[in-house]
C-alpha cells in the first residue's frame, strides 16, 4: 500500500511545490511592474505579460488582482511593523518613556521616508482610493490592531496614547511631504540634514510634554 502511495505523494508534492513557484513569480513580476510603472496603473494584463503566464492561473491562486496585491504586501512588509517592541519589559519602572515614545515614533518615520513606495501607496489611498490601495488597506488594518494590542499591553504606552496617536498621524503626512513636496516651512525636509532637524524636533517635543 505504501508503494502504491508513494507516486500520488510525490505528486502532489510537485503539484504544490509548482503552485508555490508560481505565485512567486506572479508576485515578484507584480513587484516589478509596480516599480517601473507605480501604482495606479498596474492591471492584470500587464502583470501576467510581465510574469510570462496564463491569467487563468492568477485567478486560481489569488482570486484576482486584489489578492495578489495582498499576496506581494505581504512578502514585501509593505507596512513599517513594530515587532521590535513586542519584548518590553512588564515593569513600568523599568521603561523609559521618553525613549521608547521617541524610538515608536522615529521607527515610524524613518520606514515610511526610506520607501517611496509606501508614500505613494498612503498617498493613493488618501487622494485616489482604488480596489489596489484597498487590499493593502486591509494589511495596514492588521498590524494596526497588532499595534493596539503592544499599546493595550504596557501601561507606559497607555498613558501617552493620545500623543503617540498624533504624532504617528503627523509623522506619516511629514514622511508623505518629504518624498512628494520636500520644502516644508523653508526646509528641505527631502534631504538628511532637513529631515534629520525634524526628527530632532519631534524628539524635543516628546522632552517636552512626557514626564519622566
Amino acid at each position: 500500500m505504501s508503494a502504491m502511495q508513494q507516486p500520488e505523494n510525490a505528486a502532489k508534492g510537485k503539484g504544490r511545490l509548482k503552485r508555490e513557484a508560481t505565485e512567486a513569480a506572479l508576485i515578484e513580476a507584480f513587484g516589478r511592474v509596480v516599480q517601473r510603472s507605480g501604482l495606479r496603473t498596474v492591471g492584470v494584463n500587464e502583470v501576467i505579460k510581465e510574469a510570462g503566464i496564463g491569467k487563468a492561473l492568477l485567478y486560481r491562486y489569488f482570486g484576482g488582482l486584489p489578492g495578489l496585491v495582498r499576496a506581494w504586501g505581504e512578502a514585501r512588509n509593505i507596512w513599517p511593523d513594530l515587532s521590535e517592541f513586542h519584548e518590553l519589559p512588564d515593569d513600568p519602572e523599568k521603561i523609559d518613556a521618553r525613549a521608547l515614545l521617541k524610538r515608536m515614533v522615529l521607527h515610524h518615520a524613518n520606514s515610511l521616508r526610506e520607501d517611496p513606495l509606501r508614500v505613494e501607496i498612503l498617498a493613493e489611498q488618501f487622494m485616489n482610493p482604488s480596489p489596489i490601495s484597498e487590499a493593502l488597506q486591509e494589511i495596514r488594518q492588521q498590524l494596526g490592531k497588532e499595534h493596539q494590542q503592544i499599546f493595550m499591553d504596557h501601561s507606559v504606552i497607555q498613558e501617552h496614547t493620545d500623543l503617540l496617536r498624533f504624532l504617528m498621524g503627523a509623522v506619516s503626512f511629514l514622511a508623505m511631504r518629504a518624498v512628494k513636496a520636500p520644502w516644508y516651512m523653508g526646509e528641505n525636509i527631502g534631504a538628511d540634514a532637513g529631515w534629520a532637524k525634524l526628527m530632532g524636533e519631534l524628539e524635543k517635543i516628546i522632552d517636552a510634554v512626557v514626564d519622566v
